[in-house]
């Protein structure tokens, strides 16, 4: 093997090897973007000393996690109404612990149904809230980010399968391409 056949081996392996990471680099790319995940979600407790949750309606996908963020004093979560194999119990203490500024509660709903809650003090005001969990779900409030359309999912795999196919065919040309005559 001659010095340019070593050279231009090494090349080669080294396209090759390039062309390889960068390949799988965006199909992993294509993959993240076209998945979609439960996530999390954000309810304000009380926004600005109101009365109400915010938002208090929402449509979410099972395995996603709400969080509750109390935005002003005296209030819980309580609920009304759930699908009998869940375990959304609320704030703890239920009717009778109620929370102030700055506390947080969690939990991911898994059961697929509709959850209905309230803030015992101001139940009467009409501070109530709804959550429906289901696989259809369109993602719910604002913190799970856009939504990604079909279209763009599409498009994701066409490119990264370009990009692949002309990676392939650099390397083609580069193994078999023209003949350039000898080096000197």
């Amino acid at each position: 093997m001659t010095d340019t056949e070593a050279s231009d081996s090494v090349t080669r392996r080294g396209f090759l090897r390039t062309a390889t990471g960068a390949a799988a680099a965006a199909g992993a790319a294509g993959t993240a973007a076209a998945q979609d995940g439960g996530g999390t979600e954000e309810v304000t407790v009380g926004p600005g000393g109101s009365l109400a949750y915010d938002p208090d309606s929402l449509e979410i996908t099972p395995g996603t996690t709400v969080v509750w963020v109390w935005d002003s004093d005296n209030h819980n979560v309580v609920p009304s109404e759930a699908p009998d194999d869940s375990s959304f119990e609320g704030t703890e203490g239920g009717d009778d612990e109620t929370y102030d500024t700055g506390h947080e509660y969690e939990h991911t709903f898994e059961t697929e149904g509709d959850y209905e809650y309230y803030c015992t003090p101001h139940e009467t005001a009409g501070m109530t809230a709804t959550i429906t969990v289901s696989a259809d779900a369109g993602g719910g409030g604002e913190s799970a980010g856009p939504a990604i359309p079909s279209s763009a999912k599409t498009l994701s795999v066409a490119t990264t399968a370009a990009m692949v196919f002309t990676l392939g065919l650099a390397y083609f040309f580069l193994k078999y391409g023209g003949d350039y005559g000898d080096i000197e």
